[in-house]
């Protein structure tokens, strides 16, 4: 597949292969439905950003970045930058891009017992595992985007394969929703057992399954097992997984076991010989990288990269750094995707009709107490990484501190809270007066629903703490309360979520408003936590809201979002003035 460029309304349009699709996220691209591309401002700097990064661009296409650097094709007229608290980034007016006809329908049976019709592409998707597994072919991966109906893919084909036994490994908070998915679209009888922490140990999960498994067995019914990553590693449940044979394993979310050493990963290592047919479910197979897809590839198929991690860090990492231990670029990246493409089918959000979203920006600053401790320690920071004392590998406690003070808030030797300022807080309340100042009394009416989404238990707090001064209700979803279910029944108004616990499989599209108090460190969880309101489902338009404490580290970590960038090593890159 080869990269279009072309040229409209005064924006670079690019339409990227897989290899360049990476390329264009990283230089800050944005994918507009409208045009079924990524969308650039058509300066000369940012076409020759382009033209040094893009890999496929034909000939003729080449010519579009070129005349825009030597100034044949008018650029796009700028707008003044606002210098007010909120920014948002500017929209250039769009012209009207007329749709191509969509293809065929194509022709491939829907498996007998399907209760729903799928759609066009998960047909598409549907028939690519056929194709493949009727060429001998074992592993797949269905690279299919946040709402693109992954899950449906995956009940078509344990219908088609006749799967007497099937395995689905997911994130804990989407073992239900795998549940629910079966009794959604099958309409066959089978036994699914969900092995939750609603079933107890790792070892009552084990002893769960293989009853359930021998029930199976008697009543001459499909057998399928849903469990979550971090108990389907354990013994004793890992050690009775690698005894049965399997027709069918499914790794949901699969790049959780992107890192070749883990533990997760090294399971699916060993799974994959006990596994007749093996899948693996992603929207985001390279959320850091390409070193990212070597673990998943190693499950679905071995043979495609080999079987040592070093040897293909070699072939497609750049090492640098000292001792040459850094991952500092990529290369061979075609061969990359001539061999991703092998047992790959990917779609993105394009097959999405949604609503559009909008980045807004709001900001404040730290004051007293907090801006003193912030300033000591920030300088101190900056001090180390200069003189090489701290590294990407040991910067991590020192930048959860930083971000920690953003929030107002220090931890004590005790494990205690305290509260040094309330800047961000005060800004909080601001933007949720102003989301929700038409609320009436009641549940139904309490105003627009909101989600905010937070790095730190003491961020939490500090979203309900506010919700109360200003007489609203808030619910939690995070590692120690799952209240979602009672706000998406209109109980509440905000939804305050830790980022870990609510970046994956959860839908929050009752709400329009997604507020950013602090963000983690994972660009992949980023991108999920934005798509838990932006995804199917969704009919009002999207805003997605960052509060950033100036001169912070807050300011360091969205410039590496917006870059598609390693946050931490971005951040150090930055301070060391590279």
């Amino acid at each position: 597949m080869t990269t279009t460029v072309s040229l409209a309304a005064g924006r670079i349009i690019v339409r990227p292969s897989l290899v360049d699709l990476l390329q264009c996220s990283r230089l800050g691209g944005r994918w507009e439905n409208a045009v079924r591309g990524w969308v650039f401002p058509a300066t000369a700097s940012q076409a020759k950003r382009l033209r040094a990064s893009l890999r496929h661009v034909p000939t003729d296409d080449a010519t579009v970045l070129e005349s825009l650097i030597s100034g044949a094709q008018p650029l796009m007229r700028m707008e003044p930058r606002r210098t007010s608290e909120a920014t948002e980034p500017a929209t250039p007016a769009v012209a009207p891009v007329a749709a191509p006809e969509p293809p065929a329908e194509p022709e491939v049976p829907v498996p007998q017992g399907m209760k729903t019709r799928p759609w066009r592409h998960q047909k598409v998707a549907f028939k690519f595992c056929l194709d493949h597994f009727s060429a001998g072919l074992r592993g797949i991966l269905l690279a299919m985007g946040m709402g693109t109906g992954k899950s449906l893919v995956a009940c078509m084909l344990v219908l088609w394969l006749a799967a007497r036994r099937t395995l689905i490994v997911a994130p804990l908070r989407v073992v239900q929703v795998w549940v629910a998915q079966f009794e959604k679209h099958v309409g066959l009888p089978v036994v699914l057992v969900a092995l939750d922490e609603d079933i107890g140990s790792v070892a009552d999960k084990m002893r769960e399954a293989a009853v359930k498994m021998e029930l199976a067995r008697v009543l001459g019914k499909p057998f399928i097992a849903v469990i979550n990553y971090d108990s389907a590693w354990r013994d004793p449940f890992a050690e009775w997984a690698e005894k049965v044979t399997w027709d069918l394993v499914i790794a949901d979310e699969a790049h959780r076991i992107k890192a070749p050493g883990g533990k997760a990963s090294l399971f699916f290592k060993r799974l994959r010989l006990r596994a007749a047919h093996r899948v693996a479910l992603t929207g985001t197979p390279m959320p850091h990288g390409p070193m990212d897809i070597y673990a998943i590839f190693r499950f679905l198929d071995i043979s495609i990269f080999g079987p040592s991690f070093t040897a293909f860090r070699t072939k497609y990492a750049v090492m640098g750094g000292y001792q040459k231990r850094q991952i500092t670029g990529f290369q061979n990246l075609d061969d990359l995707q001539r061999l991703m493409s092998k047992v790959t089918f990917k779609v993105g959000d394009e097959v999405l009709d949604l609503p559009p979203a909008t980045d807004v920006t709001y900001n404040c600053a730290l004051t007293g107490e907090a801006a003193r401790i912030y300033k000591d320690l920030d300088e101190d920071f900056v001090a180390r990484v200069q003189d090489g004392t701290i590294t990407a590998a040991n910067a991590m406690v020192k930048l959860l501190r930083l971000q920690q003070i953003t929030g107002g808030c220090v931890p004590t030797d005790d494990d205690t809270i305290h509260r040094i300022d309330s800047s961000k807080q005060k800004l909080l309340a601001d933007v949720l007066e102003d989301i929700g100042t038409d609320r009436a009394d009641g549940f139904e009416a309490s105003g627009e629903p909101v989600v905010v989404f937070c790095r730190f238990v003491a961020d939490l707090l500090a979203v309900h703490e506010v919700c109360e001064q200003l007489k609203l209700t808030s619910l939690e979803l995070s590692g120690k309360r799952d209240e979602r279910k009672r706000w998406q029944a209109g109980e509440a108004q905000v939804l305050a979520v830790q980022i870990d616990a609510g970046s994956e499989g959860v839908d929050f599209t009752r709400a329009r408003y997604s507020i950013f108090y602090s963000v983690g460190y994972s660009l992949g969880k980023y991108d999920q936590a934005r798509k838990r309101t932006h995804r199917p489902g969704q009919t009002k338009p999207v805003t997605h809201i960052h509060l950033i404490a100036r001169g912070t580290v807050d300011v360091k970590v969205m410039r590496a979002l917006e870059k598609r960038a390693d946050i931490v090593q971005s951040t150090l890159a930055e301070i060391k003035g590279n």
